[in-house]
């Protein structure tokens, strides 16, 4: 007889209350709720930068910028990164891999289980009628 699994379904969940603050308008909200975020910074090396007025602008005084060479990587940094992009796929595909396996033995683990209930349902049937006729 093969054993057909069937969980049961999980209960409904319940109905949770929703705010109404997302149907304010944005400055609306940030009187309500103070919601002061600041202007979005970026950090590249040693530069900063800031978004003001749809640019990006450097933070502080012009005169302090970096020059565009050290902001970006020199050639003998490029290789490095290309070696570590190299490494990064390379983990990234074995973690897939072992993803893949963990799936797979999930999957086993369930149906031993499985098959493991049902031996223990039919020996409890069989001890249960024994018992039965020994009384």
């Amino acid at each position: 007889l093969p054993f057909l699994f069937l969980p049961r379904r999980p209960p409904l969940r319940q109905i949770t209350s929703l705010s109404s603050f997302y149907l304010l308008d944005h400055k609306t909200r940030q009187m309500e709720l103070g919601l002061d975020y600041g202007l979005p910074q970026a950090q590249l090396s040693n530069a900063k930068f800031v978004f003001q007025d749809g640019k990006w602008q450097s933070e502080g005084s012009p005169t302090h910028q970096l020059p565009f060479r050290q902001l970006f990587p020199s050639s003998g940094q490029e290789q490095s990164n290309k070696v570590l992009k190299k490494e990064n796929k390379a983990l990234l595909e074995e973690n897939n891999y072992l993803k893949l396996q963990l799936e797979l033995l999930m999957d086993m683990l369930t149906d031993t289980t499985a098959q493991l209930h049902t031996v223990e349902k039919k020996l409890d049937l069989k001890f249960s009628k024994l018992s039965k006729r020994w009384q």
